[in-house]
């Protein structure tokens, strides 16, 4: 009996695993459809036809072509939420730009599918039947932002106390330089410039919005240590 209850345990175990492989599979070739033509050219029928998944299966994950694209836009703010855990855990022990440095990594790692996923949620934002998704990425977003504005806050004021600013203002100038970064790059007009060292650049820079002036020097004591 007990022998038969473990079977049956890891048979559902397994079959969840297919089924989460199966759900990767269908975000995966959506992804790579709607980064190669856009989404006004991607239906099901195509998504099925390139990952060799049926579209009875296909709704079995997702009940319309929507709900995978908010799937798309939810987790692309969830990975970010898990690089900005890790880039706070490597500032708490020291690293004092990590946290925004991972954010800015993050962003600009793939500019193409960060520019996506902002234009689908431009496309899909008035949708009714995605507002509980939206609650979700809202949550998520904010939670990132109250993640940032924690380390803002803590490097402004650790040194002399100072009253408390606007921390908002920290995570929106982080916002802004990452969207201006992302359109550069996609600008062809500007692609005389070494893109990949530009970005860089842009990231060294962001890294270190929020630090305290009197934080400057350990930054760059810090810098080139680990660059040596």
């Amino acid at each position: 009996m007990k022998k038969a209850c473990n079977n049956s345990t890891h048979q559902i175990r397994y079959k969840k695993k297919l089924f989460k492989a199966r759900e990767n599979k269908i975000l995966d070739v959506t992804k790579a459809l709607l980064l190669r033509s856009g989404n006004g050219s991607v239906t099901v029928s195509k998504i099925a036809d390139i990952s060799k998944i049926g579209k009875g299966t296909i709704y079995k994950h997702f009940l319309t072509k929507n709900q995978i694209l908010i799937q798309i836009i939810l987790d692309h703010e969830k990975q970010l939420a898990k690089k900005l855990r890790m880039g706070i855990k490597r500032s708490e022990e020291g690293q004092l730009s990590a946290a925004c440095k991972s954010y800015f990594e993050y962003r600009l790692a793939e500019p193409e599918l960060d520019s996506l996923v902002q234009k689908l949620e431009k496309e899909l934002i008035y949708t009714n039947d995605l507002a509980p998704q939206f609650e979700e990425l809202y949550r998520i977003r904010k939670e990132n932002q109250i993640t940032l504005n924690r380390i803002f806050k803590k490097k402004q004021t650790e040194v002399n106390g100072d009253e408390e600013k606007c921390f908002d203002f920290h995570y929106f100038a982080c916002w802004a330089l990452a969207q201006g970064a992302v359109e550069l790059y996609l600008n062809k007009a500007h692609h005389q410039v070494d893109m990949g060292q530009l970005m860089n650049f842009i990231i060294e820079i962001g890294s270190t919005i929020g630090i305290n002036n009197k934080f400057m020097g350990a930054l760059q004591d810090q810098q080139k240590k680990y660059d040596s």
